[in-house]
């Protein structure tokens, strides 16, 4: 029983330990690029305009069929009840999810043209809007 339980945190341990690599890896590249300009932006916006923002990068025809795939796997990996790494495990469990979300947040970012992101962020930003296209009554 003990090799068994032995194995697997070693297995957890290295699934964990190349996770961490790859999103530091990432990490790095969009600090050094201009897409952290744009990742602090979505990140300033609510929660239910990010939201919108998503639902409408996924709506739009420019937007490769590549980035729909990869968003759609990580809202899957987060509605799952499977994980890499149990939640029940303290700190470890709750890090992959992290590290997933790093790793699929700069696949997004690098996946979709700027220009799109661009384009669907100034209507999220613009000041008493939320999300929506004030019209005159």
């Amino acid at each position: 029983m003990k090799d068994i339980l032995l194995a697997l945190a070693l297995v957890f341990g290295a699934a964990l330990v190349i996770l961490a690599a790859v999103a530091a890896f990432i990490a790095w590249r969009i600090v050094r690029s201009d897409e952290r300009k744009l990742a602090k932006r979505i990140g300033r916006l609510r929660f239910r305009d990010k939201i919108s923002f998503g639902r409408d990068l996924a709506r739009d025809a420019r937007v490769p069929l590549f980035a729909k795939i990869v968003a759609l796997a990580v809202v899957v990996y987060f509605a799952s009840p499977i994980d890499l790494i149990p939640d029940f495990i303290p700190v470890l469990g709750h890090l992959d999810d992290v590290l997933i979300a790093i790793i699929g947040g700069a696949i997004l970012l690098r996946s979709i043209p700027p220009g799109v992101i661009e384009e669907h962020l100034q209507t999220y930003e613009l000041p008493g809007v939320s999300g929506q296209i004030l019209l005159p009554r």
